[in-house]
């Protein structure tokens, strides 16, 4: 059975009946599941699903990619609505407050639902770690990721609090889905701040397969152009076929991509892709 990924909210729109927000939320169905990747900055993810005929209820799965509230913004209202999920999956430390150094001030950027809220519903929150997560058939959760790659470095300007300190973010709790098909491996991810690179080989290495669809941020808005190229040739040197780098992948490296990559393609609000 094939799957169907429709992204619901990204940063651009082709359709002026779909509203885009600086955020993302991915529809995925496929083998009898339902599983919404992340829910944008706001609930306005819930418009657009309407517009697009994407059925959000009773939903096997919210998954959220990280704690920032771009990624989170609209999942309250959707839990609020009282038809499912039947669990919510986050990665180790996804509830602890998150900045951005801005000189000498900080931006919050955390995650804008609570471990409560979801509780309240009665819905159950489960922490995704280092080993695959199986959500139904061929259809896997996975997280734990680390750096490997010389070019992806931690940004010294992401920090989260501890107590009364700031560290270096290094995102253990990014999650990624993992959908098995018939050609190969498809990724979906929110953010890839661990490092695109990075985190293809380590699901690679775990599922013994290659991945040759790739859809969501990789986190290139303020790369350079030594590591758009790099990752770009790395990218195909890998066999991927499919890379719909979006939200956080940045103008310049969106550009690059669709001049050097030869499957890229603009994934934006409303773009829906079947993998069989």
């Amino acid at each position: 059975m094939p799957f169907t990924i429709t992204t619901l909210v990204e940063n651009t729109t082709a359709s002026p009946c779909l509203a885009p927000e600086h955020g993302l939320s991915i529809f995925v169905e496929g083998n009898g599941k339902k599983i919404l990747y992340d829910t944008g900055p706001s609930p306005r993810f819930l418009l657009n699903a309407k517009a697009l005929s994407a059925d959000l209820d009773d939903l096997d799965a919210i998954v959220l990619s990280h704690g920032h509230y771009d990624h989170t913004g609209g999942t309250t209202a959707l839990l609020a609505r009282g038809r499912g999920p039947k669990a919510v999956y986050v990665g180790k430390g996804f509830f602890k407050e998150r900045y951005s150094r801005k000189g000498d001030d900080l931006l919050e950027l955390s995650a804008t639902v609570e471990a409560r809220a979801i509780s309240h519903e009665g819905i159950p929150c489960v922490e995704v770690g280092d080993e695959p997560m199986p959500l139904g058939p061929g259809v896997w959760l996975l997280s734990g990721f680390v750096s490997t790659d010389e070019q992806e470095t931690a940004n010294p300007n992401s920090v989260y609090r501890d107590h009364d300190q700031f560290k270096v973010d290094q995102f253990e709790d990014e999650v990624v889905l993992v959908l098995e098909t018939g050609e190969g491996l498809a990724m979906i991810s929110g953010c890839s701040h661990v490092g695109i690179l990075s985190i293809c080989r380590r699901v690679e290495e775990i599922f013994e397969q290659k991945v040759v669809c790739f859809i969501g941020g990789t986190h290139l808005m303020n790369a350079g152009d030594s590591r758009i190229a790099h990752t770009c040739r790395r990218l195909r040197e890998m066999g991927i076929r499919r890379l719909g780098a979006c939200h956080c992948n940045g103008e310049r490296a969106s550009a690059y991509f669709k001049e050097n990559f030869p499957g890229y393609f603009e994934n934006q609000t409303g773009t829906r892709v079947v993998l069989e």
